[in-house]
């Protein structure tokens, strides 16, 4: 019965001589890294999943991504726009693509502030109001300030973002949406003939 206990206690599952504990020790190391390596390759997936979730383009149709770029400074903000104007919103029309609800609306120039627009009025696309998360409540006939970006391959432009590329027009002042605090700058708000803090 000892000598049963001694043979388990010192059996060698490793082919070579009876004292294998340095035989076995590199055997151990590379579980232990084949371990380590899995890991380590599960957290990078974790982490390239996690990173295109959380980076939403900030355009229409980007793949259906709720999280759009939120811009925490006032030059982060006109920076991102290709086009910034003061416009009123026409009637639009609702498309949906890949299960992405988007309105296709023109909107009249009445001034620019950043970038060159052809013609008196542009095409302007927002998530549709209600549709997502992340909406731009934009009524048809009113006056906003636009923050655009350009289509690419295309003429027409859509908002940075949901929430911080439109201001309503009220009094001759801007008005921010109630999930932006970020003000526009004294030069655009002079270029689009508005007061206030934006």
């Amino acid at each position: 019965m000892n000598r049963t206990k001694s043979l388990i206690r010192h059996a060698n599952p490793l082919p070579g001589p009876l004292d294998a504990t340095a035989e076995r020790r590199p055997a151990w190391r590379r579980r232990g890294l084949l371990v380590a390596a899995g890991l380590a390759a599960a957290a990078a997936c974790a982490v390239a999943v996690v990173a295109v979730l959380d980076t939403g383009p900030g355009t229409p149709g980007g793949g259906g991504v709720a999280d759009e770029v939120q811009y925490s400074s006032t030059s982060e903000l006109e920076g991102a726009a290709d086009l910034i104007v003061r416009a009123r919103l026409g009637a639009g029309h609702e498309e949906t693509t890949d299960g992405y609800s988007r309105t296709i609306a023109d909107a009249d120039l009445v001034v620019t502030a950043k970038g060159e627009a052809r013609g008196r009025s542009i095409e302007v696309s927002y998530t549709t109001p209600g549709s997502g998360p992340e909406t731009a409540a934009l009524t048809e006939g009113r006056e906003y300030v636009f923050l655009l970006e350009k289509e690419e391959g295309g003429d027409g432009y859509f908002l940075v973002n949901s929430t911080q590329g439109a201001y309503g027009i009220e009094a001759g002042r801007p008005v921010a949406g109630p999930d932006n605090d970020v003000s526009l700058s004294p030069d655009v708000l002079k270029a689009l003939r508005l007061t206030g803090t934006g």
